[in-house]
């Protein structure tokens, strides 16, 4: 364990990284941490400042210079960032100048510490200053990579239930890094563990993020030297839901540890995006722009993968966009931006997912009902943006269009079923009986016609309206919305949770199902109480609805699909009482299409659920 942490260690990088491990790892050992790295104002030499614990009776306060990988000749002479610069700034600035006057009856201990180790062409130069300026008050400490691998290894891992084998899960995880699914396999075993120990205090909590926080970091870290960073990415989103399950209670908390809980879940998102741009932003999008490229970089020769693919990578590049967005929006209200409102990174990543959907036709065509997801969360990014509202309705004219065709020709129409096997298997048959059992629901026909229509009744729209009255009456279009155990469930990747709103009228202006989902979102519900709802972290949600595979609750994108360009009235039709109770709870798992049943309560009982069981529920 200690050689996985010196090579994570030898690895790091100076700023955002090891600067970033190092409070954390202080922390845990019992430090009091007063000064954390920042940009911008001038640190005379000093990254991290921290009060030791109290040893035999006496506390010291600790200097902390960092410095990336190994201490070379050039480091040590570097300006105006090598070590003897820094040393220089400490003693003749910083301590002159810097501590608060209630640390300066400490001993000070400044700590030179480095990734990886000293090397002999300036050990010499070292040790001369070490012992030129040691003091009564002031002394030195080397903390380098070996060092601190060990306080990582005794300590942050070492803890009473972190037991050898989630330790040997650790390992296998950086071990496995080539092989992205085995892997996570080892790194979800891992923080499970972590997250079922004990943890009925504020600071166990602490101690299990940061555990967490770290243990991320060098996977991250690993994979990023053996240039294969999938694993890391999916541990990542995996992580923070996980730490959202564990500290969302003292989100809100004012108290000290509380505070700190906050800081280091903020560090976590940190790192998820750092991952990111490491993977999506370095590698991927760059290959947008060109025809074909991204579908032609998938290591296979089946269609199904190639689509699975470029719809993961759609949903994860709208992913990212929608926490870019995310702090220019009030609350969980999402609306419209103008162009002046959208940050320079949302602006590019819609241009990204322009040029990635042009020259990546299968994204036109998608083949499992579930793919709504990343669709979804593609089309709330762009329509949060004004200037790309018109395409997000264009892309959903195309999708539409492309339904239409694949059904009629019997050829990779959107199925129910959402494994691998049968992905790869469909369609098994071009007969009607069958094409009727792998469209008995579909959530992404409602989104589609949805966003279709934003600006009113088009081409696309009224034809696939009548398409579905004619040759769609069997298909049961729903929409799924947060239930009572959502929120118990939903970070734990759990989908067989949710209410259903069923038999959602498919119009040629979308106006009547505009009407009940008015209607259903402005009732609240279990959707308000949703912990990533309430403290106003609506990407948490996206990121959980993804990760679990559930659609994304209308409550929360229904407000940027709402009429504005059009002062038509609606069609004749009318959501009834009854229709509007089509709020029902039910196993909701891949959106498998149900038989039902009335028995005359005003409730639709869910009889069977084909191919997923024989799990009924009301």
């Amino acid at each position: 364990m200690k050689l996985v942490f010196r090579e994570y260690l030898a690895s790091l990088r100076e700023r955002n990284e090891l600067d970033v491990v190092l409070p954390d790892l202080l922390s845990e050992l019992g430090f009091n941490v007063i000064s954390r790295p920042s940009t911008g104002p001038r640190q005379f030499g000093v990254d991290v400042a921290a009060v030791g614990p109290m040893v035999d009776g006496e506390q010291k306060l600790y200097l902390f210079t960092i410095k990336q990988g190994d201490l070379t000749r050039a480091e040590w002479d570097a300006v105006p960032q090598g070590v003897r610069t820094s040393i220089n700034e400490i003693l003749d600035g910083y301590i002159t100048k810097r501590i608060a006057p209630q640390y300066e009856s400490l001993k000070i201990v400044i700590c030179l510490c480095f990734g990886g180790s000293v090397k002999e062409a300036v050990r010499d130069n070292l040790t001369g200053i070490i012992e030129r300026e040691t003091t009564d008050k002031i002394s030195f400490e080397e903390w380098n990579g070996d060092y601190m691998a060990g306080l990582l290894a005794d300590g942050v891992l070492q803890h009473q239930h972190v037991s050898k084998s989630l330790q040997s899960r650790f390992q296998k995880s950086i071990a496995m890094l080539d092989e992205p699914d085995v892997s996570v396999q080892h790194f979800t075993a891992l923080i499970e563990g972590l997250v079922e120990a004990d943890n009925q205090e504020a600071l166990q909590r602490l101690a299990t993020l940061r555990q967490m926080y770290i243990c991320l970091s060098v996977l991250f870290v690993w994979a990023r030297t053996q240039k294969n960073l999938e694993a890391p990415y999916r541990a990542s989103e995996l992580v923070i839901l996980r730490a959202w399950e564990l500290v969302k209670g003292d989100i809100e908390a004012a108290s000290t540890g509380h505070t700190r809980i906050g800081l280091t879940f903020g560090e976590l998102l940190d790192l998820h995006t750092k991952i990111w741009t490491e993977l999506m932003g370095e590698k991927i999008l760059p290959l947008t722009a060109k025809r074909d490229a991204l579908g032609s970089s998938v290591n296979s020769h089946c269609a199904v993968d190639i689509n699975l693919k470029l719809f993961e990578t759609l949903g994860r590049i709208a992913v990212r966009g929608l926490w870019v967005l995310w702090p220019h929006l009030e609350g969980n209200g999402l609306r419209v931006l103008d162009a002046s409102e959208v940050p320079e990174e949302a602006s590019k990543l819609a241009s990204h997912i322009a040029e990635l959907i042009k020259n990546n036709r299968a994204l036109l065509s998608p083949i499992a009902d579930e793919q709504v997801i990343e669709i979804t969360c593609a089309l709330m990014f762009l329509s949060i943006m004004r200037e790309w509202r018109s395409y997000a309705r264009d892309y959903s004219d195309e999708l539409l269009s492309y339904y239409h065709f694949n059904f009629t020709r019997h050829y990779q129409y959107p199925t129910i079923h959402g494994s691998y096997q049968d992905l790869i298997r469909h369609p098994q048959a071009k007969t009607e009986a069958y094409r009727a059992q792998q469209t008995k629901g579909s959530v992404l026909i409602p989104i589609m016609v949805l966003w279709a229509t934003l600006d009113g009744e088009s081409e696309y729209s009224e034809r696939f309206a009548q398409f579905a009255r004619s040759e769609m009456k069997h298909c049961n279009q729903q929409v799924w919305m947060p239930g009572a155990h959502t929120e118990a469930l939903l970070y734990l990747s759990r989908p067989s949770h949710g209410l259903a709103l069923c038999d959602v009228p498919i119009t040629g202006d979308g106006e009547a199902a505009r009407k009940i989902l008015e209607r259903e979102c402005d009732a609240g519900g279990d959707y308000s109480r949703l912990s990533a709802v309430q403290l106003e972290h609506w990407p948490l949600l996206v990121m959980a609805c993804r990760h679990s595979r559930l659609p994304i609750p209308p409550q929360l994108w229904f407000p940027i699909v709402a009429k504005e360009a059009t002062n038509r009235d609606a069609d004749a039709w009318q959501p009834t009482d009854e229709t509007v109770r089509a709020h029902w709870a039910f196993w909701y798992s891949r959106r498998a299409g149900a038989n039902l049943r009335s028995d005359g309560d005003g409730k639709i009982h869910f009889v069977s659920l084909p191919n997923w069981g024989s799990e009924p529920a009301d």
